[in-house]
């Protein structure tokens, strides 16, 4: 059976797991099975779809095969790859140090740790801070050359030759980077003896009840995993051996969304948290559109709506997060495809009612 045979079986394997409001039911399975049409018409095998409000998990969906060779079903448990999506809940554990008394935000990484690592060679780390490698201000290139998936510490995901420079002088420029927040994650690491896997579990999965939510490929998350699968349908898995802030969380929709009900209401309550939506360097502005960028997510002010997200793509992974904080209603959705980036626009309208001008 090829591979345009097997997608239309999606829809059969949908499954509606859970909806918290009995009288919005019949909307919510209608938002799956929309959900389940785009996977259909743009080719992607599996998807994990969730609705929340500051008040909790709305609705949760999950929806076809872990890998189109298998045919095996994604069930509530499925853990795919969150991606860029790790950036944020890594913002959550830094603010919940600051909070703590452990980090400073706006500190020196040379006042943190003994050694900077990475760019101590160059005078220009003496600027760098936790608030400014957290918006992106860092000055340094998303990623050097390729990474070595295979590495067991820092110094071998890349090549020796390969040294991490700035692109720009930090604090210039908006540059998203990987790079700075992989930095940030070694000084946290060596600033509180603890890897980042066991500061996220105390600090975020415990707490927010995230059990099937891990930044390593580990035991627990290979018990139940989806492949990934690029755009012709062919399954893959990238095994990254080192836990990244920037981009190896494995998590469901409905962990994710957890987390996302808590930071809404951490928004709307105007706790400590909510610091990581709010605008901290302005991208662009074009009439009344204002994208931002803080401390963690993306801002978009629209006139009087206000919207925080995150994207992740780990291209044979896409996952996006967002939340309207005038509704107080967001999503996740997380696929197993490269085909994924087409469902975004399409589930953000059905959801919003209207195009986020991200």
């Amino acid at each position: 059976m090829n591979g345009k045979q097997l997608f239309p079986l999606l829809v059969l394997g949908s499954v509606a797991l859970y909806c918290s409001h009995p009288n919005r039911s019949a909307e919510f399975d209608a938002l799956g099975l929309f959900v389940d049409s785009l996977a259909v018409e743009h080719r992607v095998p599996g998807v994990g779809f969730a609705v929340f409000d500051a008040s909790g998990v709305l609705y949760e969906h999950v929806g076809g095969f872990k890998s189109q060779a298998t045919l095996e079903p994604i069930d509530m448990n499925t853990a795919f790859e969150a991606a860029s999506i790790s950036k944020p809940v890594f913002a959550y554990v830094v603010f919940s140090l600051v909070r703590d008394g452990v980090l400073e935000l706006d500190a020196s990484l040379q006042t943190l740790v003994p050694e900077v690592p990475e760019v101590a060679y160059d005078p220009r780390f003496g600027t760098l801070t936790p608030r400014v490698l957290l918006t992106h201000l860092g000055g340094l290139p998303n990623w050097r050359s390729r990474i070595n998936f295979d590495a067991r510490s820092y110094s071998e995901l890349f090549a020796s030759d390969d040294t991490l420079r700035f692109v720009v002088d930090p604090g210039t420029e908006h540059r998203y980077s990987g790079e700075g927040y992989v930095l940030l994650q070694r000084i946290v690491e060596e600033r509180t003896g603890k890897g980042l896997d066991e500061l996220a579990r105390e600090r975020v999965f415990e707490p927010l009840g995230m059990a099937r939510s891990s930044f390593l490929f580990d035991p627990g998350i290979r018990d139940n995993y989806s492949l990934g699968h690029d755009g012709e349908g062919h399954p893959d898995k990238w095994e990254i051996a080192l836990p990244l802030a920037s981009s190896t969380l494995h998590t469901t929709a409905s962990d994710l969304a957890r987390f996302g009900a808590h930071l809404a209401s951490e928004i709307l309550a105007g706790g400590g948290y909510s610091a990581l939506g709010t605008p901290a360097v302005t991208i662009d502005e074009v009439d009344e559109v204002v994208r931002s960028w803080g401390p963690g997510l993306g801002v978009v002010t629209d006139g009087t709506r206000r919207y925080v997200y995150h994207g992740g793509n780990n291209v044979i992974f896409i996952a996006d997060f967002i939340y309207g904080v005038e509704e107080n209603l967001g999503y996740v959705l997380l696929t197993n495809s490269s085909n994924g980036q087409q469902m975004v626009e399409a589930v953000e309208r059905r959801v919003f009612g209207r195009d986020v001008p991200r």
